[in-house]
């Protein structure tokens, strides 16, 4: 009797566990479902399951959408939606919270599809103000994860982010942005990237790169066309053997003529421009943008240079830095490569107090610096902040790096539980 029941049982265990591998199955409700709920305002609370969208989840103002370990949105294959539709909209819409999801936006499905074309954005706002997307997970897509126009008050943070199509968080147009606390490995484009806005704070993220061809360009990128940028801060973050810069600062046509003075400050560049195929490579290239404040930075063993002025950069200062290790880009010979400060433009940076060791070809080009610390920073205090355990870079101000692989992600934790759980119980109920 025992054993018709233990055998009972696992059948009935197995059946679960089936129906959590399979796609769909536990995620019945589908966007209708989904958008009739969030109509009603308040808490949307997705169950464990895999929900696969026909068409977009439309966000509606004072509610919160929220998963819990093993909510799964995505797309099926093939899916054949037009560009900028995508799977969760929010137009004009406030008081908006998307919580504990992964979102997991098929790009092997649709790879008929190109990526960074406007095609399955995971979430795409447009005009919606008080916004905050946390705890989520954003990955397989061809085009961004959170994308937000024309918004503000917007909180980006505690995402893990991987293998998606363009932008991890894209800020275009909008006001009072803060991204912290997310792990993104780029893939296509960037990490974190504004474009227009104004008021923003990156903090406290670890970004990383696809080490391949695809693997993206800067860990962060700044974009000014309209002369509006000003008032941004990056600092705290590690920025780990990103594919092209570890940021970038752009500026064209409008742009060029505004001073956006952009804080980059207690940051760890490591080993940034990894690229053997994008010419500007290194810690910090500069392409147009005035009055940067670029202070107690490390940048160690970064491809290039850690920091490379093409374009404008008057008005720059770099003081109590630390400069160590940079080398030559990978594969592309060009000017300056190989120091750790180039100024290709001529903009007669500010360069003071900082520490330079060990740069391949020597430490600035086309500039001069003055009160320089030669000494190794690894064996003794510099001004920077920064000191060497033996393995990593420490500051006070900085978390301690976490350079780990990329965790699993919660749908196939669920699923190893689950195995894990059915056979533990089946040979329990067995011996009993």
């Amino acid at each position: 009797m025992k054993i018709f029941s233990a055998i009972i049982l696992s059948i009935i265990s197995f059946t679960i566990l089936f129906m959590l591998l399979s796609p769909g199955i536990a995620g019945a409700a589908n966007q209708n479902d989904i958008n009739q709920e969030l109509q009603q305002g308040g808490i949307i609370h997705l169950p464990a399951g895999t929900y696969v969208l026909t068409d977009s989840i439309i966000l509606q103002s004072n509610t919160i959408l929220e998963g819990e370990p093993g909510t799964v949105i995505t797309i099926p294959d093939n899916a054949g939606w037009p560009a900028w539709k995508p799977l969760i909209s929010g137009n004009g819409v406030q008081n908006i919270t998307i919580q504990n999801l992964e979102i997991n936006a098929n790009s092997n499905g649709n790879s008929e599809t190109p990526h960074g074309a406007g095609y399955y954005n995971c979430i795409y706002m447009i005009d919606c103000d008080n916004v905050q997307v946390y705890n989520c997970t954003f990955h397989d897509g061809l085009g961004d994860g959170l994308r937000i126009k024309r918004s503000k008050n917007i909180e980006f943070y505690n995402n893990l982010v991987y293998r998606l199509g363009h932008e991890g968080f894209f800020g275009i147009e909008s006001q009072y942005i803060e991204c912290f606390n997310n792990r993104i490995t780029t893939r296509t484009n960037s990490g974190l990237r504004i474009w227009n806005s104004a008021n923003v704070r990156f903090h406290d993220n670890v970004i990383d790169a696809q080490l391949d061809a695809g693997g993206g360009d800067p860990g962060i990128q700044i974009e000014d066309s309209n002369g509006t940028v000003g008032n941004v801060e990056i600092y705290n973050n590690v920025l780990n053997r990103t594919w092209g810069k570890g940021v970038w600062l752009v500026a064209y046509d409008a742009g060029v003529s505004n001073t956006q003075e952009i804080l980059i400050h207690h940051n760890l560049f490591y080993e940034t421009g990894q690229s053997y195929n994008i010419p500007s490579t290194g810690g910090i290239v500069n392409d147009g943008f005035k009055g940067t404040q670029i202070y107690d930075n490390v940048f160690d063993g970064v491809k290039n240079n850690a920091f490379r002025n093409q374009d404008g950069g008057q008005g720059t200062v770099i003081k109590d830095n630390v400069f160590t290790n940079t080398i030559q880009h990978a594969a592309i010979s060009q000017t300056g490569t190989g120091y750790a400060i180039a100024d290709l433009a001529g903009a007669n940076l500010s360069v003071t107090n900082n520490s330079f060791y060990n740069n391949e070809n020597g430490d600035v080009y086309q500039t001069s610096s003055s009160n320089a610390d030669f000494r190794d920073p690894e064996t003794h205090q510099t001004s920077s902040g920064w000191t060497w355990t033996g393995s990593t870079w420490t500051c006070k101000a900085v978390k301690p790096m976490e350079l780990g692989s990329i965790p699993l992600t919660t749908t196939i934790r669920l699923r190893l539980m689950a195995i894990i759980y059915s056979i533990l119980y089946c040979k329990f109920f067995v011996v009993s």
